[in-house]
């Protein structure tokens, strides 16, 4: 069974299957001025997703990490490692691509359901 959370006509923010949860890809709000601070924005609103549909950030099993310049990877690497608990790091992926103006990335993640 499949169920969808927060659909629309284009698309679901969250769509759960066989106790995976498959989110949406998130921008950090308020368009912050350095790839350090979008990152912390965007990962504490992943931590509230996470309490909101039942998981947390140990139970990561993908990333996918859009950036806009791959120049800024190791800054955001920074934050990213910090965040992430010790041994429950995902498979992750990191791509070069254009962003709307003012975001410099946007993540989707898979994550079990506890």
């Amino acid at each position: 069974m499949i169920e969808r959370f927060e659909t629309g006509s284009t698309m679901s923010r969250v769509v759960l299957r066989d106790g995976l949860l498959y989110f949406s890809g998130h921008v950090a709000g308020g368009q912050q001025p350095t790839i350090k601070e979008q990152t912390t924005a965007l990962l504490a609103r992943y931590d509230e997703l996470f309490e909101q549909y039942g998981t947390d950030k140990s139970r990561l099993v993908s990333a996918t990490i859009y950036i806009a310049d791959m120049n800024l990877k190791a800054e955001m690497n920074e934050v990213w490692d910090a965040w992430m608990p010790a041994g429950c790091a995902p498979v992750r992926v990191c791509v070069e691509v254009g962003l709307p103006e003012g975001y410099l990335l946007e993540v989707s993640v898979i994550a079990e359901q506890k």
